[in-house]
């Protein structure tokens, strides 16, 4: 979630050296894939009408151009940039699914069409690619509605075959009805496991690119790293790049006064609370974890001291925006940038010397550790 109120990207750009490196590898915009993609299904689309055999109905060979305009429409449309990416994702899924579910309706219910199972036997690769591809353009939430929405017209399609032209159409009536069955069960089947891989893929990534930590280096109450687990994660990293590694220490202020005011659960409740609001703030790549007494890290990598204390700076302001049963959290953060430390442990220790600064004066404020540039 995006605070409208700041100044700042959520994602701040990382030094010139990280460029190319690991979770800072820049991947493609969703222009450059409509431009990598449409060719190969534009391809796909005419190229069953070029091979020798037998061929698609008439009704639905004549319907491929159609088909085939619309992507080469969209297609020509991705190389104009002041084209907007919601007019390409607009012509794509409205056209897109018009065709299908004319082409199944034409299949399902327009007497006289021969080579019914000829023409399924086309659709089927089509129509799970096209499910996924509202969760690709419009995101999990609606990609998930349209989805769900997509497959029950498809049933209600199957339903009304059933009960009407199913017994006039004897054999081949049968075979249809098979065919769009499996075409429900591939469907569904697709939305389920998409679903189940988006799912895994948010929890790896807000665990950041070391998820594969064991349940025993976890913190009991957050399931993050713990000391032991950061130490080692400093330390693989400081033998293989050092330069811009930064260690952000922060601890919620006033916990005590909360502890003796409201217990002890709710305490541990407004830690977890902070800890989770930290995880949906970091960027991809960076790594949020416990060192105990309270304490907590984020793990980054930025270009200088003036962009550690910006992320830094986003983060306290990000806390201090999402109060818990009408207590308002804030943090004290001490940072320190990479500047020679020998290890993990030293980079650690320079981060809570910080951290004790910010605490001194007065908490929910960010201290750079002495000597690095702010």
């Amino acid at each position: 979630m995006r605070d409208s109120f700041l100044p700042l990207p959520e994602v701040l750009p990382p030094a010139h050296g990280w460029r190319g490196r690991g979770v800072f590898r820049r991947e493609p915009g969703r222009r450059d894939v409509y431009q990598l993609v449409l060719p190969l299904v534009l391809l796909g689309t005419l190229l069953p009408l070029a091979l020798p055999g037998p061929g698609m109905p008439a009704a639905f060979a004549a319907t491929s151009p159609l088909l085939a305009g619309l992507l080469g429409l969209v297609l020509a449309l991705s190389l104009v940039q002041r084209v907007p990416l919601r007019v390409l994702d607009l012509l794509l899924l409205v056209g897109g699914w018009v065709f299908m579910l004319g082409q199944l309706a034409l299949l399902l219910f327009a007497p006289g069409v021969g080579g019914g199972t000829r023409a399924a036997a086309g659709i089927v690769p089509w129509f799970p690619l096209f499910l996924l591809m509202h969760s690709w353009l419009l995101g999990e939430r609606w990609g998930r509605v349209l989805g769900r929405a997509a497959l029950g017209a498809t049933l209600l399609l199957t339903v009304a075959f059933a009960v009407g032209p199913l017994p006039a159409r004897g054999a081949e009536g049968s075979a249809l009805l098979n065919s769009m069955l499996q075409l429900l069960l591939a469907g569904g089947a697709a939305l389920l496991c998409q679903q189940v891989a988006t799912r895994r893929a948010t929890s790896q990534a807000r665990q950041g690119a070391w998820a594969s930590i064991p349940d025993q280096e976890r913190d009991a109450l957050t399931g993050l790293p713990a000391r032991r687990a950061l130490e080692r994660i400093l330390n693989r990293h400081l033998t293989r790049h050092a330069p811009g590694l930064t260690v952000a220490v922060l601890t919620v202020d006033g916990l005590e006064q909360v502890e003796e005011e409201r217990g002890i659960a709710f305490a541990q409740a407004l830690r977890a609370h902070v800890a989770r609001t930290l995880s949906a703030a970091i960027r991809e790549g960076d790594v949020v974890g416990c060192l105990g007494d309270h304490t907590l890290a984020v793990l980054m990598r930025v270009p200088d001291g003036r962009f550690a204390r910006t992320t830094c700076e986003r983060l306290r302001l990000r806390v201090a925006s999402r109060p818990l049963h009408g207590v308002l959290p804030t943090v004290s953060v001490g940072v320190v940038v990479w500047a020679g430390h020998p290890d993990g442990r030293a980079l650690l220790a320079d981060a809570q010397q910080a951290l004790s600064s910010a605490r001194a004066s007065g908490g929910n404020r960010v201290h750079l550790s002495p000597g690095q540039a702010a």
